[in-house]
Parts: C-alpha cells; structure tokens; sequence
C-alpha cells in the first residue's frame, strides 16, 4: 500500500445520526458553554469514551468500515481503537 493511500485513509471521516430532542439540547448547551461545534464535541466524547473503555482493559467495540468507492472493493474491514 502506497504512503498516499495511507494518508487518505487517516483523514477525518463524517457520519449522521439521528439524536433525540433532549440529548441535541444537552450536546448545544454543552457546546456552547465550552466554545465549540457541536460536531467538535461529539468527536471529542466519542473519542473520549473510547480511550476510557481500552484504560479499563475492556476490549473495544470493532468498528466496521464498508471500502466502497473508486478505490475500494466492497469487503467489509473491522478494525478496534
């Protein structure tokens, strides 16, 4: 694998998610107080939870990830933080 390729795949991805009414509230509220996105935040907690799941010695959730695309294959590629 090419060192380009490598990078691309490092670069930040987006998702969209469904919230309910109350925890978008929560996550505006928060955001706001702390001076950053929305977006920024959840990043943030996601990551959070994740690094704080593999301090504990639990094993992570795989994460699964669809290589579609011009560059991709179709397998299904499950990869832990």
């Amino acid at each position: 694998m090419n060192d380009r390729f490598r990078v691309l795949q490092r670069q930040p991805r987006r998702i969209s998610i469904t919230l309910s009414y109350f925890v978008h509230e929560s996550l505006l509220s928060r955001s706001e107080e702390e001076g950053r996105s929305v977006s920024n935040l959840c990043a943030f907690l996601l990551e959070d939870a994740l690094r704080d799941q593999q301090r504990d010695g639990q094993q992570p959730l795989p994460v699964v990830t669809h290589s579609h695309g011009p560059m991709g294959n179709g397998r299904v590629k499950t990869h832990s933080f």
